[in-house]
C-alpha cells in the first residue's frame, strides 16, 4: 500500500511504499527480474509469464505470447525500467541476459551462485 505524504513547509508530495515497487508497473521489480531471467534462460514469453504472474486464465492471444513482457523489454531499451544503458540496438533476448547480469551484479552475485535470486536482490535494491 502506498501512502501520501504533503510536506508542511514546501507543499511537495511525497508517496512512500515498499521496497522493489516499480514506478508505473503492476509487477515489482523483483517478479519483473524473475521473468526476465526465464526469458534469458531461453524460455519463451508464456513460460515468463506462467513463473511470474498469478494469473491462471489467460485470453487466446496470450497462450502463446506475454506481452507485458515485451513492454518491459521495450521500456528497458528506453532506460524507463532499472536504468541499464547501452541496450538500444539490442536483440529483446540479449536485452533480457544484460539486464539479469547487471541486476545480479547490484545484488552482489558470487561464482557459482543462483544468477536469477542474485537478480532478484538487485532488482529489489534497482527499484
Amino acid at each position: 500500500m502506498l501512502r501520501r505524504y504533503r510536506c508542511r513547509r514546501c507543499k511537495v508530495v511525497l508517496v512512500v511504499g515498499p521496497r522493489g515497487l516499480v514506478v508505473r508497473r503492476w509487477y515489482g521489480a523483483g517478479a519483473i527480474s524473475v521473468a526476465l531471467a526465464v526469458f534469458a534462460g531461453g524460455g519463451t514469453t508464456a513460460d515468463a509469464r506462467a513463473r511470474t504472474s498469478p494469473g491462471r486464465a489467460v485470453g487466446g492471444s496470450a497462450v502463446h505470447r506475454w506481452i507485458t513482457l515485451v513492454r518491459w523489454l521495450d521500456a528497458l531499451r528506453e532506460e524507463r525500467i532499472f536504468a541499464v544503458a547501452g541496450l538500444e540496438r539490442l536483440a529483446r533476448r540479449d536485452v533480457a541476459r544484460h539486464v539479469v547480469l547487471a541486476l545480479a551484479a547490484r545484488g552482489a552475485h558470487s561464482p557459482g551462485g543462483d544468477l536469477a535470486a542474485s537478480a532478484f536482490v538487485g532488482a529489489s535494491a534497482a527499484a
